[in-house]
């Protein structure tokens, strides 16, 4: 310590070797979030512990089994979140005075804690699970359904995520998709595909 002397301790090698490596979940969290961010999204960190009212009520969501502290120093901290959106609700909400002209674009990916009552073993375990999340939010002067529905895609692509049967079959190409204009020289043709 400082007592001793950083500069007194003597480097060395420890006796055991390990062989360490990045755990697959946080990989690709890592991955997600250098390419939301690449999309203009603002990554935002917020804290895991939140209120019922928030959790809950102010989502109207009707209010289920949440991990709760027994002993909560205030009213803002009584449970530990089950999903991400209260956390980047109150970051737009205190962040009303920046400018919302071009969009407002943040995102979280984080752990949400559910109960697992399932899992308990014994009496000292807590029966939860963390889950890994991610949600993303779009404030601006329009409803900003493309870039959302883009950033959706986007992600569905980079984890390699196929689309339903139901829905492929469902969003077959229309009449006006079955023929594309091509250019040859200055006159323009119409083909089939």
């Amino acid at each position: 310590g400082i007592a001793y002397g950083y500069n007194n301790i003597v480097k060395r090698v420890p006796a055991t070797s390990t062989v360490g490596g990045e755990q697959p979940l946080n990989k690709l969290g890592d991955l997600l979030r250098d390419e939301i961010g690449r999309a203009g999204y603002t990554e935002v960190l917020t804290h895991g512990l939140c209120s019922k009212h928030d959790n809950f009520t102010a989502l109207r969501r009707a209010e289920t089994d949440a991990v709760s502290l027994s002993n909560p120093a205030n009213v803002e901290y009584q449970v530990v979140r089950t999903t991400l959106l209260p956390g980047l609700l109150k970051t737009l909400q205190h962040n009303k005075s920046a400018s919302f002209a071009n969009g407002f674009k943040i995102f979280e990916i984080s752990d949400v804690v559910l109960p697992d009552s399932a899992h308990v073993i014994t009496e000292t375990i807590v029966g939860a699970k963390n889950v890994r999340r991610l949600a993303a939010v779009y404030a601006g002067p329009t409803s900003g359904f493309e870039v959302v529905h883009g950033l959706v895609d986007r992600i569905m692509t980079l984890t390699e995520v196929a689309p339903e049967k139901a829905y492929a079959a469902n969003s077959a190409k229309g009449e006006e998709e079955k023929f594309r204009v091509s250019r040859e020289g200055w006159e323009y043709g119409i083909r089939a595909l």
